[in-house]
């Protein structure tokens, strides 16, 4: 006798992951990590780091800036970075979610220096690379669950 296997129960093939969206997200766990991790060192050893960085203010432009940043700003990148890369490791489990998440924390970290430090100019370039990952991520959010 010929057993049948039932196929009516089996789950469908979960949908596989563009390698265009593993680059981005490779890139994002990159980017949220590092950042996240300096902005979390800065912010831990503020007093002692600060003034060490005093010795570049000239070498490096907009470096006044940097060293006119109050310890929260260095806090609050930090929580940033953490959604941030919360949100690309979503997107790379294809959930939704994630891309809220990353989007969320991307725009919120382009306002980030303005709110927190006198006089900072607007990041124009860090506003289109922002806006290119979510753009590129929002190519893929029809094969998100």
């Amino acid at each position: 006798m010929e057993e049948q296997s039932d196929n009516t129960f089996q789950k469908p093939a979960p949908p596989k992951r563009p390698q265009l969206l593993t680059v981005l997200c490779i890139l994002s766990f990159i980017g949220s990590s590092m950042s996240g991790f300096s902005f979390f060192m800065v912010y831990s050893a503020y007093d002692e780091v600060l003034p060490q960085l005093q010795d570049y203010a000239g070498k490096f432009p907009g470096m006044e800036y940097i060293l006119s940043a109050p310890k929260g700003f260095f806090l609050t990148g930090f929580i940033l970075y953490t959604f941030s890369f919360f949100g690309a490791n979503l997107m790379w489990r294809l959930k939704k979610v994630g891309f809220h998440f990353y989007a969320a924390a991307q725009i919120a970290l382009v306002l980030l220096p303005m709110i927190y430090i006198k006089g900072f100019p607007l990041p124009v370039i860090d506003g289109l690379v922002s806006a290119l990952f979510i753009v590129l991520y929002f190519k893929h959010y029809k094969i998100f669950v």
